[in-house]
């Protein structure tokens, strides 16, 4: 019996196929990070950009009213809206100051008051001085961008924000511009003046994250 040469490789591909269907179905098979997380119990660690709103509250066991309250999100906002989404919406929001307050203790002690010194007047002609001082030194006299850092003074990644621009950031953390984009898979012309928050409401990024562990190694070579 003469057997058909295209049946032998139709039936191995029937079987892969049906391999991993079923260890999909069975959970042996995940090809997402997001089968990583414990979602029913999570720490302020494990918040992403993909996850939702009711995750998080479901994933901290807190309130609506408290997650919103930290992260400055306006009640009418549905709770189905992931997180990623926000930056584009909520003005300020920032999926790592989400975190970082999440995972700030709930109570922390503050220091006893100090008994309040009966203020020294200053002279006119000192007071004078010092302002006209701090006028000369408050700016670069535009009144916009980041606050520029003294001298030698170098950005840590880890304080990176989504209202940078990716040339802000390649200056402030001293990483070269060009190796910043092939870092972050962008094309050596992309638009530098471009903000990160932008660049995560049109999906070229996911997250802030991304650059700052972009940034953290690139400053340690």
């Amino acid at each position: 019996m003469r057997v058909n040469r295209f049946l032998m490789p139709i039936i191995v591909i029937v079987v892969l196929l049906g391999t991993t269907l079923i260890a999909q179905a069975a959970g042996f098979w995940s090809t997402s990070g997001k089968d990583s997380v414990d979602l029913e119990n999570m720490s302020a660690a494990d918040i992403k950009g993909w996850m939702t709103l009711q995750q998080v509250i479901d994933g901290m066991k807190i309130s609506k009213e408290e997650l919103y309250a930290v992260g400055g999100i306006p009640l009418e906002v549905p709770t189905e809206t992931a997180l990623k989404e926000l930056e584009g919406i909520v003005p300020g929001f920032e999926i790592s100051t989400l975190r970082d307050k999440l995972a700030a203790p709930a109570n922390p002690i503050e220091p006893a008051p100090q008994p309040t010194a009966t203020p020294i007047p200053t002279p006119i002609a000192t007071l004078e001085h010092t302002q006209s001082i701090t006028a000369t030194h408050s700016g670069d006299g535009t009144g916009s961008g980041p606050t520029p850092l003294p001298p030698g003074q170098v950005l840590p990644a880890d304080q990176i924000k989504g209202r940078m621009t990716l040339r802000e950031v390649s200056d402030q953390c001293a990483v070269p511009l060009d190796q910043l984009l092939t870092a972050l898979n962008l094309p050596s012309n992309a638009d530098s003046n471009v903000a990160i928050k932008d660049l995560i409401n049109t999906g070229t990024l996911t997250e802030v994250t991304v650059v700052k562990d972009a940034v953290a190694k690139l400053q340690v070579k």
